[in-house]
């Protein structure tokens, strides 16, 4: 049933209040500062999306120094409320020092719009309501900032002009600087525009309206995709920085360091050996196996077969961990040790791909089954029975950190270990587990501990609910998990940029022709944007076909376009630095981020160049994804 919404003044207060069927859900707060004329103007361009227009005009008769802004308070106290990519109901969850609540000091924290992945959005509900605000991202670098503000009894939806970030800026982890303040001057008559997007609705389940904002974002926003490097180039570039930028023998080892840094005045190898999350030794590995299917090499048969062997024969548990770190074998002997979800979903996931990858090769390998089978045996013999996993053991299998959704990195491997043994045991487990971590996200609004470098809500953690969803549908057509897979998406989709930040020449962005739009950031606590979404463009894709809903292939190409951005062709110079073939950026601060604002980490590592050549091996099939257009 359509909803009928009315704007009506309050005569009291002179608030226009937004109503439907008579309940006031909120309303415009009123500007009252002498000699500023403010006049607004309302449409409604789709059943509860309002486009709402802003003109201040100063009528005074000398030019002043302005402070302007667009209110819309809720008739509803807040009961979850979210800034996307920045704030999720506070960030109360973790330990890390990021902005907490919606103040500090008594002052409400301001945000950027290129802080948020929307605009300046901040999205709250309560009472059965929801309501959204954001702007039209800027032509320039002269933006604009929110805030969400609660007093008692309603939400204050909050615009700013000029830019601004305040009582201080979050410029890194667990780190601040001082405010920013933009300025802005308004000659006699002069006057400003502003547009922003008022999204409403009715919910009958919590947590989710948000989604409607997305999706407005996104349509508004979307655009054609800038042309990038055609597949068949990044694949070769990318095998060419694992085998000669990452590649190291150490004594008995021979895989692929963690990355590179600029140390002394070069690029610098740092010599740590993980099996999967930063280091993606083991996806690394079937990469190689795959250029020999693809190229007849052999000596990337003999580096991915290396890798794997090593690690199934010397780094594996009685009890059926594995080593994630290869570096305790080597150097750290005796040194305390955990083993994490994250690291052993990934390798029992790759590992029961390689044996298959090796076959094709040529090459018999059960072992890596055998390895694999043994982290998802170990996984059944510790779940709670609430269906909880862990986050991390120690070598002697006990419980080192049982917090955060990272726990559901060992869901895909239990079902893909049950699709080829057929026992029972591991789909119970599965399916225990994903409703355990999935209702965590249903009933919080947000997932944690994914990225293992930080303790806090990030991105990462809700992969595998994603992943983890589409799998069990398949294996057992349970819709409720194909429903539960695209919360996930959704949730996920908070944190991809809905827009294009157009920075200044003269920053090392601007100078790279850096486009933020399809782009992730990583965590509440870590503020920059990543490629790590290549790790689910194969699940948004398989999405898209499943719901029939094209717009998860449209935001899929779009982290593609962002994440091929800066990928070295061997001549590539940022921040004065060649940087090696293939290689490529961790992080791009697009946000007032790092020791300068607006730049890039320098840190080559491991992961980026896996996720690229994993996507490419899985979907050589179909391509229409990578055409030199996108």
């Amino acid at each position: 049933m359509r909803a009928h919404y009315e704007w009506q003044v309050r005569e009291e207060d002179q608030v226009m209040c937004l109503t439907s069927k008579g309940q006031v859900i909120g309303g415009i707060l009123p500007i009252r500062e002498a000699n500023l004329e403010v006049k607004d103007a309302l449409e409604e361009i789709e059943e509860g999306v309002f486009r709402w227009s802003r003109t201040f005009v100063n009528q005074a008769e000398v030019a002043r120094t302005c402070r302007l802004s667009m209110d819309f308070g809720t008739a509803y106290e807040p009961e979850y409320y979210m800034i996307p990519a920045v704030s999720y109901n506070g960030n109360e969850w973790g330990r890390g020092l990021e902005p907490k609540g919606l103040s500090k000091n008594g002052q409400p924290w301001t945000f950027a719009w290129h802080r948020t992945s929307v605009p300046g959005a901040t999205y709250s509900e309560g009472n059965g309501w929801s309501i959204a605000l954001f702007g039209e991202s800027p032509r320039d670098m002269k933006g604009f900032s929110c805030s969400l503000e609660q007093v008692t009894g309603q939400a204050i939806h909050r615009l700013l002009w000029p830019e601004e970030e305040a009582p201080f800026t979050y410029s890194y982890r667990d780190t601040y600087s001082e405010a920013y303040r933009g300025t802005l001057h308004l000659s006699p008559g002069g006057t400003f525009e502003a547009t922003a997007y008022l999204v409403v609705e009715h919910y009958e389940r919590p947590r989710v309206s948000w989604r409607r904002m997305l999706d407005l974002a996104w349509r508004l926003h979307d655009k054609p995709l800038k042309q990038g490097m055609d597949a068949q180039r990044i694949w070769e570039l990318s095998i060419d920085y694992a085998r000669n930028g990452l590649w190291h023998i150490d004594g008995e080892f021979s895989g692929f360091t963690i990355g590179r840094t600029w140390k002394e005045g070069e690029w610098q190898q740092v010599r740590h050996y993980e099996i999967g999350w930063c280091g993606q030794n083991a996806s690394l590995a079937n990469s190689f196996l795959s250029d020999y299917l693809r190229s007849g090499n052999q000596d990337s048969l003999g580096r991915g077969l290396a890798v794997l062997d090593q690690w199934v024969e010397h780094g594996r548990l009685n009890n059926g961990l594995i080593h994630c770190h290869y570096d305790y074998l080597l150097h750290k002997r005796g040194e305390p040790e955990v083993q994490d979800a994250c690291n052993l979903g990934t390798a029992a996931l790759n590992l029961f791909e390689a044996e298959q990858l090796a076959a094709k090769c040529g090459v018999n390998r059960p072992s890596y089954r055998e390895a694999a089978l043994g982290i998802c045996d170990f996984v059944v013999s510790v779940q709670a029975p609430e269906g909880r996993i862990g986050k991390s053991w120690r070598n002697d299998g006990t419980l080192a950190d049982p917090e955060g959704t990272v726990g559901c990195f060992l869901v895909p491997p239990l079902v893909k270990a049950y699709e080829l043994t057929g026992e029972a045991a591991y789909l119970e487990a599965a399916e225990s587990g994903y409703r355990f971590y999935m209702n965590e996200l249903l009933d919080n609004g947000y997932s944690t501990a994914g990225a293992l470098d930080t303790s806090c809500i990030d991105k990462e953690s809700a992969i595998p609910l994603l992943k983890s969803g589409l799998c069990l549908f398949k294996a057992t057509a349970n819709q409720t998990y194909l429903t539960w897979a695209e919360h996930a998406a959704w949730y996920l989709a908070t944190w991809q940029w809905h827009h294009t930040v157009r920075y200044d020449k003269a920053s090392e962005l601007g100078r790279l022709e850096y486009d933020t739009f399809g782009g992730t950031s990583v965590s509440t606590q870590h503020h920059h944007i990543d490629p790590f979404a290549l790790s689910f463009v194969e699940d948004w894709l398989t999405l898209a076909e499943l719901t029939n809903n094209p717009t998860w292939r449209e935001r899929a190409k779009a982290v593609w376009a962002n994440a091929i951005i800066g990928i070295s062709d061997g001549d590539t110079m940022i921040m004065g630095k060649q940087r090696p073939a293939g290689s490529q950026d961790e992080g791009y601060f697009h946000t007032r981020w790092g020791h300068d604002a607006f730049d890039v980490s320098q840190w080559l590592v491991a992961w980026p160049t896996a996720f690229r050549l994993e996507l490419l091996r899985h979907l050589q099939e179909d391509m229409t994804l990578f055409p030199k257009d996108v």
